[in-house]
């Protein structure tokens, strides 16, 4: 099965139950003009749907590997990971969903994408270099860009200025 097969069979079933989601991750960055490879699918959908994701993950014989909170990763004939949109900020972002292109799936603002990758790379610093690189993917590659939104997610984390240096790089 390829992975585009896994991710339709996933946003099927999660269609057929009513299930909102957004792609993030490096699947939303290749969306926004990136290059970068990915063998896994990042969803972003609300906490109140964590039972179903779960039915439907069981239905199509994906195993848990990692659950928390926050996240759920399964592995099967495609990975999948789980974002759960807990917090008002992760859920306004649901509110902003949109399709991009020929990805037949909706895809995070790029705003959004940046403020999910900044709190990643803060969250794990040997993230870093990928995630600042798909930042600047998006930085080069998306015109009138909401820089105000970005710098919301940068201030939290206290990083604009290493956003601004990415921004002077694009």
């Amino acid at each position: 099965m390829s992975l585009i097969q896994g991710i339709t069979e996933f946003t099927d079933q999660l269609k057929k139950e009513s299930v909102q989601f957004g792609i993030i991750g490096g699947l939303a960055v290749f969306a926004y003009g990136g290059e970068r490879t990915t063998f896994d699918v990042d969803f972003l959908i609300h906490s109140d749907n964590r039972l179903k994701v779960k039915e439907i993950a069981q239905k199509l014989k994906l195993k848990i590997v990692n659950e928390n909170s926050e996240v759920i990763q399964f592995s099967g004939l495609v990975q999948i990971d789980i974002i759960f949109a807990n917090r008002p900020i992760a859920q306004a972002m649901l509110k902003r969903l949109r399709q991009v292109g020929e990805l037949p799936y909706p895809v995070a603002a790029p705003e959004d994408i940046i403020g999910l990758k900044i709190q990643a790379f803060v969250g794990d610093r040997s993230r870093e270099f990928t995630d600042k690189g798909d930042i600047l993917t998006i930085l080069k590659n998306v015109p009138n860009l909401d820089l105000n939104k970005v710098k919301e997610y940068a201030d939290i984390f206290n990083v604009w200025n290493e956003i601004k240096e990415l921004q002077n790089r694009s």
